[in-house]
């Protein structure tokens, strides 16, 4: 089944219904008109929820783009606070994803260039 764009959709339904309203009476058309209209009015129906919806996803999009920055200064409050609260050097700060501070490795020796002499 080809993909057809629902503005086409809309306008070939609508089309059809006027002009098929003159004959509504032949043949007991207007059943089948009833049953195109009431396609129509659900068709439009979705449309605008699809239309809301989509406006609520970008809305709780951005609201939790605000959210999630709040969270992280306040995981960042929390960690601040243990830290001091735990001691900046005591490795259970790895618990809390902190970095303890360590002591220097020993510090290595600088190499020296030698020039042969020949």
């Amino acid at each position: 089944m080809p993909k057809i764009a629902l503005a086409d959709t809309f306008d070939d339904w609508d089309s059809l219904l006027q002009a098929a309203a003159p004959y509504k009476d032949k043949k007991d058309l207007y059943l089948h008109l009833d049953k195109l209209q009431a396609a129509t009015d659900r068709l439009h129906e979705l449309e605008a929820l699809r239309q809301s919806l989509q406006a609520q996803r970008q809305e709780a999009t951005q609201e939790m783009g605000e959210v999630k920055a709040a969270g992280k200064l306040a995981a960042m409050e929390v960690r601040t606070i243990l830290k001091g609260v735990v001691g900046p050097r005591n490795e259970g700060l790895v618990r809390f994803k902190v970095k303890p501070l360590r002591k220097r490795g020993p510090r290595r020796k600088a190499a020296t260039k030698t020039n042969p002499s020949s």
